[in-house]
């Protein structure tokens, strides 16, 4: 089985880690716990774990710290970054630190266990993003730890076998696929992966019969290579290089590639980091639409946290709920949050918007503006979010989808509304001698009390503790003019407990005291 660390300052969030995967079924076990850096390292010594998911901001070290020591010591571990904020610098350090994933807490079960079996499947292949493809061109071996002179020696030859000179020569990692939508437009399977296995081989083809370059193992839909810079020994420029390419593929294929250009680096050992920043770049399509990325210009601020997140969502769910007509306002501004959490990682945002629709489901039939018998359409909708070919298409399906399915619903939620108000108005002229709450009411209505508040409000014009005195002073009223109660018995009756306090709302109401209103009524 695989070992496990778990590493953060909360406690609550190992906790949650440990309860919310079966770690036996992906064939792991959770060795040790860490409260801060200093710790983890310590843990890492004793343990030796294969695999250890940790926050970014600990005490004492940071998660930064320990993966850098993993790396300066060549031990094996695998590690998974949590964080609560999506900082560009951190996701560039865990990048270059070769982390596995960099997950944004609260992190999702699918989320998490996604990354569990990626690390897994990296050390059980043995880590099959150190090694070149095996291809005719002699390429037999490839990306190894690049730690020590021989091993360095041992990939120059490699190159010399291929006819590459890499003297004096620097690299740039750069990643050719293709856009999902011409996946959509072909629809035959069988055919895309045919002419994705062409497309491939012919770039590869392009490298062998120029010298320029070398590929290394294919990713699914995508092509990465390592480009070698001579522009300053008046070769072809790499901007010449990458335009030859993708122009070639366009004139035979008729499909412009999308191009992730990763950081340009001096020496063999840091080609892993060329490679991985070029598989970076070529993932932000999704969310830019850039034909063209590179890694240097990549300039976005990062400013969101998940706590913006659960406010705006909050704001969305309760605009909904009374029926604000800027409600889709409220959920770009939500769409918007979760693109700037997960800019780059296509999967996280899918996910966390799958996660948001789903929540928002639950929560509209807690409220009961939608049924049981609406799952079946609204789970058809939801399934839909990860064909969109863009973040930006994923965004305007999900406000015209959602749009829609509200619509549909809202045929009926008028009568639903009117039926809740009616059974809370009748409650409380039945037990309004009581100690009614908000909470009491909501319970009543199956609503949370949050969005109970603001969903009487609409209906009735007022917010429920003015309708409750306005039910009470109704009824004291009538009792006082019917009866031969004293105050303290009258406000007791009413639902009061304290008589000033009684008098004061009376009087508040009838301009005069009950005394004063009774003894000037019946003169």
């Amino acid at each position: 089985m695989f070992k496990i660390i778990l590493a953060d300052d909360e406690p609550i969030i190992i906790k949650g880690m440990q309860k919310m995967i079966e770690w036996e079924k992906l064939n792991a076990e959770i060795v040790a716990e860490a409260g801060n850096g200093a710790e983890l390292l310590e843990k890492i010594r004793e343990f030796e774990p294969d695999i250890v998911i940790s926050d970014v901001a600990m005490p004492k070290m940071t998660g930064l710290d320990v993966i850098k020591e993993i790396q300066d010591n060549h031990w094996s571990t695998k590690v998974i970054f949590l964080s609560g904020y999506q900082e560009f610098e951190y996701v560039q350090k865990a990048i270059r630190y070769e982390a596995i994933e960099y997950l944004l807490k609260p992190v999702g079960k699918e989320e998490l266990e996604q990354a569990v079996l990626k690390a897994e499947k990296t050390l059980k292949t043995d880590y099959p993003m150190e090694y070149w493809e095996k291809e005719k061109d002699d390429m037999q071996t490839v990306f190894r730890k690049m730690n020590s002179e021989s091993e360095c020696k041992e990939l120059f030859e490699h190159f010399e076998a291929m006819g590459l000179d890499t003297e004096d020569t620097d690299f740039t990692g750069v990643c050719f696929s293709i856009p999902f939508i011409f996946y959509k437009k072909l629809g035959n399977q069988n055919m895309a992966e045919l002419i994705r296995f062409s497309i491939f081989k012919k770039i590869e083809e392009m490298l062998r019969t120029h010298k320029n370059g070398f590929a290394i193992k294919r990713e699914p839909n995508s092509s990465n290579m390592i480009l070698l810079n001579r522009e300053r020994f008046g070769g072809h420029s790499l901007e010449q290089q990458v335009l030859e390419i993708r122009e070639k593929i366009y004139r035979e294929y008729k499909v412009w590639l999308i191009t992730g250009i990763g950081n340009t680096v001096e020496h063999i050992t840091d080609l892993k980091f060329a490679y991985k920043t070029a598989k970076f770049c070529s993932e932000l399509h999704y969310f830019n639409q850039e034909e063209i990325i590179r890694y240097g210009e990549i300039d976005r601020n990062f400013n969101n946290s998940f706590e913006d997140y659960n406010y705006k969502y909050k704001e969305l769910i309760n605009s909904i709920l009374i029926r604000e007509e800027n409600w889709a306002q409220k959920l770009d501004e939500v769409l918007e949050i979760i693109e700037n959490l997960h800019y780059g990682n296509r999967y996280a945002a899918e996910n966390r918007c799958i996660a948001m629709a789903m929540d928002l489901y639950s929560e509209l039939e807690e409220c009961r503006v939608v049924s049981e018998e609406d799952r079946k359409e609204y789970d058809a909708m939801v399934a839909r979010i990860r064909n969109q070919s863009s973040y930006e298409e994923l965004k305007k399906f999900v406000r015209k989808q959602l749009g829609e399915f509200l619509d549909k619903c809202g045929n009926g939620e008028k009568t639903i509304e009117n039926n809740t108000i009616r059974v809370v108005k009748n409650y409380i002229q039945e037990h309004y001698a009581e100690e009614l709450s908000l909470g009491t009411l909501a319970e009543i209505a199956y609503m949370n009390p949050y969005y109970f508040s603001a969903f009487f409000k609409k209906e009735t014009g007022q917010n429920f503790k003015n309708y409750l005195a306005e039910v009470r002073m109704k009824a004291a009223v009538r009792l006082l003019m019917e009866s031969d109660m004293k105050t303290y018995e009258l406000a007791e009756a009413v639902g009061y407990r304290d008589v000033r306090s009684f008098t004061e709302k009376f009087k508040e109401y009838f301009g005069e005291s009950p005394s004063g209103y009774k003894k000037a009524r019946r003169c």
